[in-house]
């Protein structure tokens, strides 16, 4: 009879091949890491039918979809409805893990405004929503909570009114159980302004904001007050840009035919370079190695 503690440590290496580490490593020169998390689940995968890396990873994610609905399979889930479902990857972006205030966004989507999906798996409280949904709607315009089916009805005591609220069903889909309301009344440039690099923010100000003497430290405080003093819709309308920006970086690889659709929100948590990411492409076609069906 298999053990609870085998159960779970086959679900720790399934996990383990959906991480950001692993798809780095996998676009390096010798991915001896990525590998080997590959081959402890191979097995299991070519009984199933998988031929390809493409393959493992798709099997690795049905697997938690199935059994363990980690913060991953939300994220995904979250990136194929929303950049590839309702939009395009080449008209709206993604970034994950955005810094957001002293919170960080799960999934932050760009297009013509800029959009933040907070996740609460099973596994989550709710004791972090306030100061996170505070950090949010005075620097994005619209905020959304994503949970599981199982927990939507808890969810709405305490998810704030202005706030959405979508529902991950078993087979991926989501049901809006609310939708979200704009935050252009809550936005604050000054506060909007920690969301970017400097080069961003130089790029929203422009130039003659920042003609002035001194060493780095008074050129960044110019720079920080000329955003600030921004009124709040342009502040936003050109985050929007260079945030969006940023994420494209990503999109000639979270597109391509090559890539698993269950490795999209890697894409976009990792960006790699042209060249790390067309050999990461390439290895995701390769066939499984015959000893690792045994």
């Amino acid at each position: 009879m298999r053990t609870e503690v085998m159960v779970d440590q086959e679900i720790t290496h399934v996990a383990a091949v959906l991480s950001s580490a692993t798809f780095r490593n996998l676009s390096t020169q010798q991915p001896l890491d990525a590998m080997t998390r590959l081959e402890r689940i191979a097995p299991a995968a070519a009984a199933g039918g998988a031929r390809t890396m493409a393959d493992v990873f798709n099997a690795a994610y049905a697997t938690l979809r199935r059994d363990y609905r980690n913060e991953y399979v939300f994220k995904n889930a979250v990136v194929s409805s929303v950049v590839f479902g309702r939009h395009r990857p080449t008209t709206a972006s993604a970034i994950l893990e955005l810094p957001v205030g002293a919170s960080f966004a799960d999934v932050a989507v760009f297009n013509g405004t800029s959009t933040v999906y907070e996740i609460k798996t099973d596994l989550d409280s709710f004791a972090r929503l306030d100061s996170q949904v505070a950090d949010y709607s005075t620097r994005v315009e619209f905020v959304n909570v994503v949970v599981s089916d199982a927990r939507a009805s808890a969810a709405e005591r305490h998810v704030p009114a202005h706030v959405g609220l979508l529902a991950l069903r078993r087979n991926g889909s989501f049901t809006q159980i609310r939708p979200p309301h704009s935050n252009r009344d809550r936005l604050r440039s000054d506060h909007i302004f920690g969301m970017l690099r400097r080069a961003e923010a130089e790029c929203v100000v422009g130039a003659a904001a920042l003609d002035t003497a001194g060493g780095p430290a008074e050129r960044w405080e110019a720079l920080r007050s000329a955003f600030a003093a921004l009124d709040s819709t342009r502040a936003h309308s050109g985050a929007v840009t260079a945030l969006r920006h940023r994420g494209m970086q990503a999109a000639t690889v979270a597109a391509h035919a090559d890539l698993p659709q269950s490795a999209r929100a890697l894409a976009y948590s990792a960006a790699l370079s042209k060249t790390a990411g067309a050999r990461l492409l390439k290895r995701m076609q390769q066939p499984i190695p015959p000893v690792w069906g045994d």
